[in-house]
């Protein structure tokens, strides 16, 4: 069993990435204080709920909701606290229909579904991703305001009054910006179920999720409560973290290197001191990424990054200019981490052509 620490998240009872999700989750329900949401029984789904004493009912659930949370966080029987924390969620969806939002309940599934896991067996984690990704494109297939591009234009416009599309839409043919993100949304959620099932294509379904999700943010400013936490934190879901330590070779002199020295608590990597021509490189299996790209890797494979953006993002309901601090914490975490850069600053070789 790990230490209390909460940044750790080797020797728990689930796969390093869905701890790493799980605490993800636990944290961002803990920073923007959900709990104080949590419903008492309100014409619920459940007629029997009715029957249960309101205050009594509340009450547990939020004691139940900290308490499991906390146990994520700190490491506490991981597996049973994320089958606790997810059915808390799900019991106050089924209990209340002014609790319920599709954000909620996509949330403590991510949970329960975690929980469920087994070595071996079906990853949960993708078939609910792919119901949700196809029940959303389907339904936006058969609607003819998205067809038209009517139903983005209103909200665009009247409902958000989003500046820079109101702008790039007064110089464009009418609708036709409409009609383009609509079918665009359309074919992106369709197109990302297939690639969810074929292993050569699950990196372009996990780029493509947190892409899609972090366009909707910047478009808008807002997470949907929990939906772009969720939905963003069930690409760690589909992703397997390297088996032993991965070798980062690095110049001694470096400050930046000892900085993620410091901060490897897991043990993730095996840092070697090197005065190698090829500068900082890190080798994960065949693969040798060196400079901008070893960075990268070095980010990416250490799960506290994830802590620190989610909680970033978390912590922007607490100022007052919450979308736009939301927005450029996402943006840097895009230019940082993703593909685009990445592909600029390509510098991997074989290990046996270095």
């Amino acid at each position: 069993m790990p230490f209390w620490n909460p940044l750790k998240c080797n020797g728990t009872d689930l796969p390093t990435n869905l701890t790493v999700m799980v605490k993800v989750l636990a944290l961002v329900l803990l920073i923007t204080n959900h709990v104080r949401i949590l419903p008492d029984p309100w014409l619920p789904f459940i007629p029997a709920i009715d029957l249960i004493p309101a205050a009594l009912f509340q009450r547990t659930l939020r004691t139940v909701f900290v308490i499991s949370a906390l146990a994520i966080v700190f490491n506490r029987r991981i597996r049973l606290s994320s089958l606790i924390l997810g059915s808390t969620m799900l019991l106050a969806v089924v209990s209340s229909k002014a609790y319920y939002g599709n954000n909620k309940t996509f949330c403590g599934l991510m949970l329960f579904l975690a929980g469920l896991h087994k070595t071996g067996g079906p990853n949960f984690i993708r078939w609910q991703l792919a119901i949700t990704y196809l029940g959303a494109g389907l339904n936006k297939l058969v609607d003819a305001d998205w067809h038209s591009g009517v139903f983005f234009q209103n909200w665009a416009v009247n409902r958000l009054q989003q500046p820079w599309y109101i702008a790039l839409d007064s110089r464009l043919p009418s609708m036709l910006l409409a009609r383009f993100i609509c079918w665009t949304t359309i074919v992106t959620e369709l197109g990302i179920v297939p690639c969810l099932f074929i292993s050569r294509l699950n990196a372009l379904a996990i780029a493509a999720n947190v892409l899609f999700q972090a366009s909707l943010l910047l478009f808008t400013g807002a997470t949907f409560t929990l939906f772009f936490y969720s939905m963003t934190a069930a690409s760690l879901g589909l992703v397997t973290w390297p088996a032993s330590p991965v070798s980062v070779f690095y110049d001694p002199t470096s400050a930046l290197a000892k900085f993620f020295a410091a901060w490897d608590l897991d043990r993730r990597f095996l840092w070697t001191k090197s005065q190698s021509a090829l500068g900082l490189h890190v080798v994960v299996g065949d693969t040798v990424y060196r400079g901008f790209r070893a960075f990268q890797m070095i980010l990416l494979l250490n799960p506290i990054t994830y802590f620190a953006i989610a909680s970033a993002i978390a912590v922007g309901d607490l100022t007052g200019s919450a979308a736009l601090y939301r927005r450029l914490i996402v943006a840097a975490s895009l230019l940082l981490l993703m593909p685009p850069v990445s592909l600029v600053s390509h510098l991997e070789t074989k290990r046996d052509s270095s």
